[in-house]
């Protein structure tokens, strides 16, 4: 049942995204397009959004205090965690997933970024959170071009 869920949350979430989006792009007139093209061209390069773990919430997820949590990041992988903790792998990927979508979705909200980062932030979301669950240290995410 939660492998059929969860999935189908991570869709509609992003459906929901996609169909606020498409509305408000669709009233653009192409004056207020070029302009906005003048405007990432001014900014290329610049970093838009940044996402940062909450650690006391995550700490909080896997049943633990900070302390602990750091304690045992230092030699265990997140998925490690959840299996001590007796967090099922889905529920991990699930949080983890829905954290990077809140901030994602707010930062979209505030006009941090547009649609075109949104889609390509959520193309590599599912590689980027599975690294990060199997990683032993933050040495260890290594992101490929």
């Amino acid at each position: 049942m939660k492998r059929i869920l969860y999935p189908s949350l991570v869709v509609m979430f992003l459906i929901s995204i996609f169909l606020n989006s498409s509305i408000s792009a669709k009233s653009q007139t192409s004056e207020n397009v070029g302009n906005s093209s003048n405007i990432e061209n001014k900014d290329e390069g610049k970093v838009v959004f940044s996402y940062k773990r909450d650690f006391k919430a995550l700490a909080n997820f896997f049943n633990l205090t900070e302390n602990e949590y750091f304690q045992m990041r230092g030699d265990k992988s997140m998925i490690e965690i959840a299996e001590i903790q007796g967090i099922n792998k889905d529920d991990l990927f699930y949080y983890l997933v829905s954290k990077n979508y809140d901030a994602l979705e707010s930062a979209y909200n505030k006009g941090q970024v547009d649609l075109h980062f949104v889609m390509d932030y959520v193309l590599y979301l599912k590689q980027d959170v599975e690294q990060e669950m199997q990683a032993k240290r933050d040495i260890d995410l290594q992101y490929e071009d």
